[in-house]
């Protein structure tokens, strides 16, 4: 086995010393140490009167060479005069380039260039004992020691009698585990940059454990030496570093423990792969005692340990590499979003017009895709040119077009707005460009449409006959009509593009100004009333009318503002407002006069049917037949005139507002049983069967009791006066949800749905004859309506002429704000229909 020692050297690697046949290889990191390792090499060789060559890429690194050399105490002009010294570019002509053929491993061809043609001239130029050059290697192709081969060989078959001492540079990302142990293997002289220092690594062939020992230990990447079984054998300090466990432990671990998703199975078949090939090369995640992971690219090869077939492990950490590539495929995603979602078209093109990359917008509108000629000429886009003219040269500024046309078979003629840059290379040279094209086919339709609102607008303010604006989102005038100007007493060239500001003082002006601002920007409508002084010097009263109308965009939105000069309606509402108090207080003296006339005439009607009462009571001596018939219609004469004054009494107070309602507790079927005893004789004078029907759970109702009395007894009073002999009345109560319903139906003579609410309304007869039969003065289904009411319900009918009616009221089941009940009786200032009847049956 080979080992390799390290070389203990100043701080500057001495070149001085004898080079070996086969040349140095040196092995860097950044270009500046390169450069300070070939300006030493070159020097130190002029200074022992060789010959040397410092090859170079470009002509300003030749003078950058030549300063470099100069900063010595060497005479470099001399050296250059006297041919010890050539330093040749490597791009002198176009022939050379950077990168070289694949094949060659190095950076130029031997046999090709004038560059090369110089190196050979000064080589065989001359009498000179030894020659040191520069050559850069590289793995273009083949590997680093396979190029080193070729090298050799070159030397060889064209130089054979000169000494040659080249010093080979290798990039260390170049250089992989593997070949730093093959180029050790085969013998190359290598030295690197350590700690500030070049040192150099070279082969003894005496010590072979320690040799190995030492290679192990020299590498920055983690090596492991395990059996065919997978125990590990042998490990270098950056493995144990890297798994987190010390050389003893790290010894006699299964190699399936370091790694991550490896099972037995797994390893067998990568050991007969190695069996097979001798390498495997793989990526993997190794497992670290703390339970991290680091990714590592592994190289395996078979070697030789101890007599026995091992496995030599070499792993790399590729952390940052994997990061990297992530970034890139992320930023690659990206760019590749962007540029796929860009709106318009993109297109990157070289400097012959050929597409090399574009998006579907691009296809779409210009009907060119990728490794086609884009079809119109950045140059000339005028209308009428020919649109499939090539491109023949780019401008090297950037254009930007604003509306241009493009033509393509799929679209036709397309508006479209154009900016193009040009993609300049780090050699200053054009390589080719990017357009974006964004189609103003929507732009030009959305202006059409703005222009045709605008116009349409315009006419509809002018159509309007009387003062009509419009202004902007910024409360800028942008159209009015002749009525508007006479208003403001302005022509309409000196409104337009002005604010309110420029008509009326600052205060009011901010105030309406920035109400409008606020109407545009929430879309509101708002009617009001203002006073203004008009043209002829009179103050108007007018009624703004605003609304907005939306245009293509938010920005587009207008305000409405129309005028009406409502001074006239307003002088007729005040009259009229005059007029109905007036009639309001005369009915209000009217209904007063009416309540005390009703107090006046009951006292003496209380006087008559008192004392014709007496009379038919007999008290004072019996009577004959023709004096209790005249008594008895003393006597009914006068209880009819006292309904009809009560009735017009309660009908007057509703108006005034002074009844007020006594709520407690009220028993349903109580109340609509003692209003049927009420009406018992009226009832069995036309042999008339009343029936009602509560519904279970309803028991109780929380109002007036006197005039929820009052109502049962009006409604089933009219059924009986107005239904036919022998007929039948119904009465039925429901609760629906917290509102009690009451209906009273009957089967007489119906009502036409035409008078549904004539017959609410008071001293209202539908039919004068009927009236003259059932006598009534038409107060007892207002009188009905106007307690229902009361109550927070409602009442209606439902008839048909000659079939009956059905009157129902719904009222609340308790009253809406809570009151206090009232449990004692309830005196009222007037006496009820149902009171008078309860007297006149118990008398």
């Amino acid at each position: 086995m080979l080992n390799i020692q390290k070389k203990k050297v100043k701080s500057e690697f001495c070149f001085c010393s004898t080079i070996p046949s086969n040349g140095l290889t040196a092995v860097y990191k950044e270009p500046e140490e390169r450069t300070e390792l070939i300006v030493d090499y070159i020097k130190a060789g002029l200074q022992q009167n060789e010959r040397c060559i410092w090859l170079v890429p470009d002509s300003e690194s030749a003078e950058s060479a030549k300063d470099l050399l100069s900063n010595s105490e060497l005479d470099i002009e001399s050296c250059i005069e006297k041919s010890r010294l050539k330093i040749i570019s490597l791009q002198e002509t176009e022939i050379l380039s950077v990168k070289q053929p694949e094949t060659s491993g190095i950076y130029f061809d031997w046999n090709a260039g004038n560059p090369q043609k110089e190196i050979i001239k000064f080589i065989h130029a001359g009498n000179w004992r030894y020659l040191r050059i520069n050559l850069e290697v590289g793995n273009f192709g083949k590997s680093i020691t396979d190029s080193l081969k070729e090298l050799r060989r070159i030397f060889a078959e064209n130089i054979p009698e000169k000494k040659i001492r080249p010093l080979f540079m290798i990039r260390e990302e170049d250089l992989s585990p593997d070949e730093v142990f093959y180029l050790i293997e085969a013998g190359e002289k290598l030295i690197i940059r350590r700690d500030g220092r070049w040192k150099s690594l070279r082969v003894k062939q005496e010590n072979p454990d320690k040799k190995f020992k030492t290679l192990l230990e020299s590498s920055s990447d983690s090596i492991l030496i395990h059996d065919m079984k997978g125990r590990v054998l042998e490990a270098n300090h950056v493995a144990c570093e890297i798994f987190g466990y010390t050389r003893s432990k790290m010894l006699g671990k299964h190699i399936k423990d370091l790694r991550t998703n490896i099972h037995l199975t797994e390893f067998g078949q990568q050991i007969e792969k190695l069996k097979q090939t001798g390498y495997f090369i793989f990526e993997m995640d190794s497992l670290r005692r703390d339970g991290t992971v680091v990714p590592q690219e592994i190289n395996n090869r078979l070697i030789e340990y101890d007599g026995e077939t091992a496995v030599l492990s070499i792993g790399r950490d590729i952390s940052e590499r994997r990061k990297n590539e992530e970034a890139l495929r992320a930023s690659e995603r990206k760019y590749r979003t962007l540029f796929e979602e860009f709106p318009g078209g993109i297109a990157q093109f070289d400097t012959e017009g050929v597409i090399t990359l574009c998006n579907e917008s691009f296809v779409n509108l210009s009907g060119s895709r990728e490794k086609e000629k884009i079809s119109f000429s950045l140059l000339n886009l005028l209308e009428g040119k020919n649109p499939k003219k090539s491109i023949t040269c780019l401008p090297e500024v950037p254009v930007h077009y604003d509306l241009k046309y493009i033509f393509s078979e799929k679209n036709g003629r397309t508006p479209v707005a154009i900016t193009y840059k040009p993609l300049i290379s780090e050699n200053f040279e054009l390589v080719g460009g990017i357009v974006l094209v964004e189609d103003l086919t929507e732009v030009k339709r959305l202006e059409t449409v703005r222009l045709q609102q605008t116009e349409s607008l315009r006419k509809l303010v002018d159509s309007i006959p009387v003062p009509a604006f419009c202004k902007d989102r910024n409360g800028i005038y942008i159209a009015c009509n002749k009525g508007f100007e006479t208003l403001v007493r302005m022509k309409k060239e000196e409104i337009l593009g002005k604010s309110i500001h420029n008509f009326i003082s600052p205060k009011i002006a901010e105030k309406h100004h920035a109400m409008d601002i606020e109407l545009v920007k929430h879309k509101r409508t708002q009617v009001y009333e203002a006073s203004l002084k008009f043209a002829d010097g009179l103050v108007h009263q007018v009624m703004f009318s605003k609304f907005v109308f939306s245009g293509v965009n938010e920005e587009d939105s207008v305000l409405l503002g129309i005028m009406i000069d409502i001074t006239e309606r307003k002088q007729a509402e005040e009259k009229m407002l005059q007029a109905k108090m007036a009639a309001e207080t005369a009915n209000r003296a009217k209904t007063t006069f009416i309540v005390n006339m009703s107090h006046e005439l009951r006292t003496p009607l209380n006087a008559v049917i008192g004392f014709s009462d007496l009379l038919l009571s007999e008290t004072f001596g019996p009577l004959n037949e023709k004096q209790k018939r005249y008594a008895e219609n003393i006597s009914k004469s006068g209880n009819h005139l006292l309904d009809v004054i009560n009735d017009v009494l309660d009908i007057s107070r509703l108006e005034l507002g002074n009844i007020e309602l006594y709520y407690e507790t009220v028993d349903i079927p109580a109340v609509i049983e003692e209003v049927q005893r009420v009406l018992s004789s009226l009832s069995a004078g036309k042999n008339i069967r009343i029936e009602y029907k509560v519904e279970k759970g309803l028991k109780t109702i929380i109002v007036d009791k006197v005039k929820f009395k009052q109502i049962l007894y009006n409604l089933l009073n009219n059924a009986i006066k107005f239904s036919s002999e022998g007929g039948k009345v119904n009465i039925s109560a429901e609760l629906k949800e917290d509102i009690v319903e009451i209906s009273v139906k009957d089967e007489g003579i119906g009502i036409n749905e035409a008078d549904y609410e004539r017959v609410f309304h008071p001293f209202v007869q539908i039919d004068e004859s009927i009236s003259r039969k059932h006598g009534g003065v038409g107060l007892g289904l207002a009188l009905v309506k106007r307690f229902v009411e009361l109550h927070g319900g409602k009442v209606w009918v439902k008839a048909s002429p000659g079939k009956g009616s059905t009157f129902t009221f719904r009222i609340p089941k308790r009253p809406e704000s809570q009151v206090q009940e009232n449990i004692s009786s309830v005196q009222t200032s007037y006496d009820l229909e149902i009171e008078r009847e309860k007297e006149k049956i118990e008398k």
